[in-house]
């Protein structure tokens, strides 16, 4: 399922970089049905980098900046019951 998620990402992310907005409303389909088997899918853009986050994976460009600027891959759990699971770690890049 992870692959299958990452997949959509990326035609998401793709879609955007081109302002393609036609298929925004699936994309929020896809996600509610994700999130209804237990995924949780998060996409830190533009968030604050924080070093102690061990759920991010980070490629710093610039020493000096700390926010998010591009997201590789999306941070993914899973929740079963009570419990979540980090089922992939974020690839990000600082700048």
């Amino acid at each position: 399922m992870k692959e299958i998620i990452n997949q959509i990402y990326e035609i998401q992310r793709k879609a955007s970089d081109n302002n393609v907005n036609l298929f925004e409303r699936n994309f929020d389909r896809l996600k509610f049905e994700f999130e209804n088997l237990g995924y949780i899918i998060m996409i830190p853009i533009n968030q604050d980098f924080k070093d102690t986050d061990t759920s991010i994976e980070a490629t710093i460009i610039s020493q000096d900046l700390n926010k998010i600027t591009k997201v590789i891959k999306p941070i993914i759990f899973k929740k079963e019951e009570e419990h979540l699971t980090l089922l992939q770690k974020g690839i990000v890049i600082v700048e």
